[in-house]
């Protein structure tokens, strides 16, 4: 008996010591990991816009004009997302000392629902979003071009927004909608194209 109670005293005590030493490497660990890592450079500001006409289209065919005349790549939806255009708007809003630009195309789904994707410029252009009624959502929003989203909420409607490094780009539909947000953001992408001569 006494042969076991020393074996158990003596695993006891290696179990205590394989116990700290493990607290010890899990502490320390932690410490490698919490360092403060080297700041990420901030992206270069881009120029602000001289004030340019509003453009407006209501033909898909002219979607190219738009695109064109963006100095960004502009969201849309891929070819054969069964979407239908409906129209779209460029316009220049002031923003401190120059102009940002705010390309706005409609579309509605095969159930009739309207969607509103937004391309704004520059991409940190937040405040050239609306905001009436506009609060945070307490789910994420889907990722948009490899970018995580802000997901937010109206009475009626649910918008998420995400910046890339060239753009700031919203999605805008119903809020009875909501299941549907995931699917439309993986049928979108950002496009560009010359001016037309």
């Amino acid at each position: 008996m006494t042969l076991w109670k020393k074996l158990l005293r003596i695993l006891a005590r290696a179990g205590s010591v394989l116990l700290v030493l493990l607290l010890m490497a899990t502490a320390c660990a932690a410490l490698i990991l919490a360092q403060p890592q080297e700041e990420e450079e901030a992206p270069a500001e881009q120029p602000l816009l001289s004030a340019s006409p509003a453009l407006s289209i209501s033909s898909e065919a002219d979607l190219r004009e738009l695109v064109g005349a963006f100095p960004v790549p502009v969201m849309s939806f891929m070819s054969g997302s069964g979407m239908t255009f409906v129209s779209g708007t460029s316009a220049d809003t002031a923003l401190k000392g120059g102009f940002g630009r705010v390309l706005t195309l409609n579309w509605q789904t095969p159930d009739g629902n309207p969607v509103i994707l937004q391309s704004l410029y520059p991409a940190a252009g937040l405040e050239l979003l609306e905001d009436a009624g506009f609060h945070f959502a307490p789910a994420a929003g889907p990722t948009l071009f490899g970018n995580p989203s802000v997901r937010m909420e109206s009475a009626d409607r649910i918008r998420v927004h995400a910046a890339t490094g060239t753009g700031l780009y919203a999605v805008t539909l119903p809020l009875d909608q909501t299941a549907q947000l995931s699917a439309i953001a993986r049928s979108l992408q950002l496009f560009t194209a010359e001016p037309a001569d």
